[in-house]
C-alpha cells in the first residue's frame, strides 16, 4: 500500500485530481467530508461550543455556516477549530489505513491544511496541484458559494503556495486544461504503483 496527502489552495484543482486517483482505483480520504462528520460528535460539540459559543449548536447539529464565519475571522480561531478537529480527521485516516494495509492499494488523502497541521509525516508521499492565484480565484467564483472576500480570507489563512511547493514531495502544475492535469495525474498514478 502506497499513501500520499493531497493539498493544494482553494482552487487548485486538488480534488479534481482526487477524483481522477478514484477512477483509477484509489482509495479516497475526503479529510474535509470527514470533518463535517465529526462536527456531529456530542465531545467536539462541545468543545465547539466552549471555544466558539453556544449557538454554534442548534437541535444537536452545528451550524456550518455560522462556525465558518466565526473560524474564518482570525488565525486564532482557525487555529482553534484546527486543534479540536484534525485529531478525529488524524484518527479515522488511521483506521483506513490499517484496514488496507495489507493490500496493493494506493491511499490518498484530499486535505487542504496537509502541511498546517503536520498531518504529512503520515504519509509516504505528499503532492501539490499548484496553480495561480488568479486562476484558483476564479475557479473559486465559478463554483459560486463564496464572495471574492471569502475566497481572499480563506486563502489569508491559508499556507502560501510557494511554501507548500518547498515542503511537498511531487508537485503538479495545474495551470492548464482539464486533460493536461489528467494526464499529469495518470502518470502519477503509474508511477506510484509502479505500472
Amino acid at each position: 500500500m502506497v499513501t500520499i496527502g493531497i493539498t493544494g489552495g482553494l482552487g487548485s484543482g486538488k480534488s479534481t485530481a482526487c477524483q481522477r486517483l478514484k477512477e483509477k482505483g484509489a482509495v479516497i480520504f475526503d479529510a474535509d467530508s470527514i470533518a463535517k462528520q465529526i462536527l456531529q460528535n456530542s465531545l467536539v460539540q462541545e468543545q465547539l461550543v466552549e471555544e466558539f459559543g453556544a449557538d454554534i449548536v442548534q437541535n444537536e447539529t452545528v451550524n456550518t455556516g455560522k462556525l465558518a464565519k466565526l473560524a474564518f475571522s482570525s488565525e486564532d480561531s482557525q487555529v482553534a477549530l484546527n486543534n479540536i478537529v484534525h485529531p478525529h480527521v488524524i484518527e479515522q485516516f488511521e483506521i483506513i489505513r490499517d484496514e488496507i494495509a495489507n493490500t496493493d492499494s494506493l491511499l490518498v488523502m484530499d486535505a487542504p491544511l496537509i502541511f498546517e497541521s503536520g498531518i504529512d509525516a503520515h504519509f509516504d508521499h505528499t503532492v501539490l496541484i499548484y496553480s495561480t492565484m488568479k486562476l484558483r480565484i476564479n475557479r473559486a467564483m465559478k463554483r459560486g458559494n463564496l464572495s471574492r472576500e471569502q475566497i481572499l480570507r480563506r486563502m489569508d489563512f491559508q499556507m502560501p503556495e510557494e511554501e507548500k511547493r518547498e515542503l511537498a514531495s511531487i508537485v503538479i502544475e495545474n495551470n492548464g486544461s482539464i486533460e493536461h492535469l489528467y494526464e499529469e495525474i495518470d502518470k502519477l498514478f503509474a508511477d506510484l504503483m509502479g505500472e
